[in-house]
C-alpha cells in the first residue's frame, strides 16, 4: 500500500468511528423506543385483548429483568469472546422475530413467552451491548462515545411515544408491532452489520483467557493487573445498585409529585426532567475526557442526592430545582455505568465486567418500582422521597470511597 493510501486510511478512521458511534446511538434509540416505550404504551390494549389487567404486562417485564440478571454475566463473557458487534446483530434479528411472534401470538401463553424473550434480549441490544461495541471501536477512548450513545437513547421517548400513539389510532397493536419488527430489520440489523464490518474485536478475543483470570480472581499473567490491584467489586456493585433505586423514581414521578401537593405543577416538573437529562449527557460528552470518570460519578451522584433534599423543602420552585438536578445527575448516571467500568478495568474483558455488575443492577431495577409503589401506597410520597434520597446518599458514599482509592485510571 502506498504512503498516500495509508494517510487516507488514517484520515478516514476518525470519521468512520464517529459514524459508527452515532449509528450505535440510533440503534439504541430504536431498541429502547420499540421494546420499552411502545410496549408500555400499548400494554393496556394488549392485555385487554387477552382478558388480563394491564399490570400483567408489567409483571412479565419484571420477570424478564430478573431472568436477565441471571444471564447477564454469561452474556458478558460471550460478548468478549465473539465480539459485541456479533451480539448486536444476533440480538436485533432475534428481537425482530420475537416482536413478530408477539404480534402473531394466538393465545396468552405464546404472547407472554414472546414478550419475555423480547425483554431478555435487551441485555444484548441496549446500553451494555452498545457500550461494549464502542469500546471495541475506540478502546480506552470510548468514553465520549458512550455519552453520544446515551444522547441518542434519550430521544427514544420523544420519538416513540408520539409515534406509538399515532399508529395505535390507525391500526391494531398487532399490526403496529409487525411494523416495528420491520423497523428493526431495516434500521438495526444493517447498523449491527456495519459495526461488525468496522470494529476489531480480534485483539480482545485473543486476551480472553487473561480476562477470565482477572474476573474470576484466579492466577493472571504478569502483564495483567492482579485482582488485588482492582477496586473492590462489591463497592462498585453497591454504588450502581443503590443509585438504581433512586433512578427508578421516574416510574412514579407524577403520583409522587402529586402526593407532595404540587397538583397540576407536577406535569410541568415532569416535563423538565427529560431536557435536563439530555443536557447532563451533553455536558459530560463535552468535558468528560478532561475529568476522571469516577469524579464524574461522584458529581452526578451528589446532584441526585441534593435533588431529593431540595424536594423535601417543598414548593414548586424546589420541585423545579429537583427536576433539573435529578434529571442531569440521572442522565449522566447512565454514562457513568459504562465509563467507570472502563476506567477501572480497561477495554479487555469490558463486557464481562458489565455483565457481572448487571447481575446486581438488574435485580434492583426489577424490584425497585414495585417496592417504591408499595411505599407510596402505604406510607405516602414523602416516604418515597426519603428512601430514594437515602439510597442516593449511600451510592454517593460508595463512589466517593472508590474515588479516594488508588486503583482509578484516568480515562
Amino acid at each position: 500500500m502506498t504512503d498516500v493510501g495509508v494517510d487516507r486510511r488514517k484520515a478516514a478512521r476518525p470519521f468512520v468511528r464517529l459514524l459508527a458511534i452515532n449509528a450505535l446511538g440510533l440503534y439504541a434509540m430504536v431498541m429502547y423506543g420499540i421494546t420499552y416505550y411502545a410496549i408500555t404504551t400499548a400494554a393496556p390494549r394488549m392485555a385487554a385483548e387477552f382478558g388480563y389487567p394491564g399490570s400483567s404486562i408489567f409483571a412479565v417485564l419484571t420477570v424478564s429483568l430478573l431472568m436477565t440478571a441471571v444471564l447477564a454475566q454469561r452474556l458478558g463473557r460471550l460478548t468478549d469472546r465473539i465480539g459485541a458487534s456479533n451480539i448486536l446483530l444476533g440480538g436485533a434479528l432475534l428481537r425482530c422475530a420475537m416482536l413478530a411472534g408477539m404480534a402473531l401470538a394466538p393465545e396468552p401463553l405464546t404472547f407472554a413467552l414472546a414478550l419475555l424473550l423480547v425483554q431478555i434480549l435487551g441485555q444484548a441490544t441496549e446500553y451494555d451491548a452498545t457500550f461494549a461495541a464502542a469500546v471495541e471501536l475506540a478502546g480506552e477512548k470510548a468514553r465520549s462515545g458512550m455519552s453520544q450513545i446515551t444522547l441518542w437513547g434519550g430521544l427514544a421517548s420523544t420519538a416513540f411515544w408520539p409515534a406509538t400513539a399515532f399508529l395505535l389510532e390507525r391500526m391494531t397493536w398487532r399490526s403496529m408491532f409487525l411494523v416495528y419488527a420491520a423497523v428493526l430489520l431495516v434500521i438495526c440489523v444493517p447498523i449491527a452489520a456495519f459495526i461488525r464490518a468496522v470494529s476489531d474485536h480480534g485483539r480482545a478475543a485473543k486476551l480472553a483467557p487473561a480476562v477470565a483470570a482477572r474476573v474470576d480472581g484466579s492466577a493472571a499473567p504478569s502483564h495483567e493487573p492482579q485482582q488485588s490491584d482492582l477496586p473492590p467489586f462489591w463497592l462498585l456493585a453497591a454504588a450502581f445498585a443503590l443509585g438504581g433505586v433512586a433512578y427508578n423514581l421516574p416510574s412514579l414521578m407524577l403520583p409522587v409529585l402529586d402526593g407532595l401537593g404540587l397538583g397540576a405543577s407536577a406535569v410541568v416538573v415532569g416535563m423538565i426532567f427529560g431536557p435536563a437529562q439530555t443536557a447532563g449527557r451533553f455536558v459530560d460528552m463535552i468535558v468528560g475526557d478532561r475529568v476522571r470518570a469516577i469524579s464524574v460519578a461522584v458529581v452526578a451522584s451528589a446532584m441526585v442526592a441534593v435533588a431529593f433534599v431540595v424536594l423535601l423543602t417543598g414548593g414548586v420552585w424546589a420541585a423545579i430545582a429537583f427536576a433539573v438536578l435529578f434529571g442531569a445527575g440521572a442522565g449522566v448516571g447512565y454514562v457513568v455505568r459504562g465509563s467507570v467500568v472502563l476506567a477501572f478495568y480497561g477495554p479487555q474483558g469490558y463486557a464481562t465486567w458489565l455483565g457481572r455488575l448487571g447481575t446486581v443492577r438488574l435485580v434492583v431495577t426489577a424490584l425497585s418500582p414495585l417496592g417504591l409503589a408499595l411505599i407510596l401506597e402505604r406510607l405516602g410520597a414523602h416516604a418515597v422521597i426519603v428512601v430514594c434520597g437515602a439510597a442516593a446518599v449511600l451510592s454517593l458514599t460508595c463512589f466517593a470511597a472508590l474515588a479516594a482509592g488508588k486503583a482509578t485510571r484516568r480515562t
